[in-house]
Formats: C-alpha cells, structure tokens, sequence
C-alpha cells in the first residue's frame, strides 16, 4: 500500500506568507492615494463660457506642469496625492488654485475673465510738439 505525503505546514511558513499578504494589502492602499489628474478647463467671459487652448496648470511650489490642448483637455504629468494644490492660469484670466480630494480625478476648471485695461497711448486730440531745438 502507497502511502501520501501530508503537508507538515511550520509556524515560519505562515508568518511569511502573512507578511506578504498583509505588505500587498498595504501597499494598494498606499498607492489609492495617489491619483492620476485629468480635466478641461473653460473661460467664462461676460458674452460666452468658451475652452481655452494653452492654460497653463502647475503643481504649487514646483516647475511641474502641463497646459491645456485645442479642447482645453489636459492630463497631469505625475500622479498627485490628496491635499496637493493646482495654479491653473491663462493670459486674461484670474488664477486659480485647486485642492485635490480623494475623488479629484477628473476636474472642470472655470476661470474668470480679468478685468484688465490694456496700457497704451491716451485718446488725446492735441498734436504732437517735439521738445529738440530746431538748427
């Protein structure tokens, strides 16, 4: 008659393979945390809410970023983790920062049209007088 190896299990053998299922538990919570950001970004004018083509999105307090493409879409180079802060600008637009959250993967930015009045030459009706000295 044959007889069938039992499995003899050892105390080690299961304190192994309970560090490792409990390092691979651990290690998806940890990576949850970090989110991979995508969104558009709009300008609200007074006449119309339109995408805007180039807005420039940084991570507050570094030189990573990204900007926007023809149809205001953008996707974050690196992931972020919660409570990282967005700068979201545009030329004519009031900046704006963005906290993310835990459900922050996909974001729709609004900017404001800013009131700025362009420098140039005032509305004058008087010539032009040189101050040189005529020769």
């Amino acid at each position: 008659m044959k007889t069938i190896p039992t499995f003899t299990s050892k105390k080690s053998t299961f304190i192994l393979l309970g560090l490792f299922l409990s390092l691979f538990f651990f290690s998806s919570e940890l990576s949850a945390q970090d989110l991979l950001v995508k969104g558009i970004v709009k300008g609200q004018t007074y006449e119309e809410t339109e995408v805007l083509n180039g807005a420039n999105i940084f991570l507050q307090g570094t030189n990573t970023g990204t900007s926007s493409n023809k149809k205001g879409e953008f996707t974050f180079p690196q992931r972020l983790k919660v409570g990282d802060i967005l700068e979201v600008s545009y030329l004519g637009f009031i900046t704006k920062r963005i906290k993310i959250g835990a459900n922050s993967t996909y974001l729709k930015i609004t900017l404001q049209e800013d009131d700025n009045q362009m420098l140039g030459a005032l509305n004058s009706n008087k010539r032009f007088k040189s101050k040189r000295n005529k020769e």
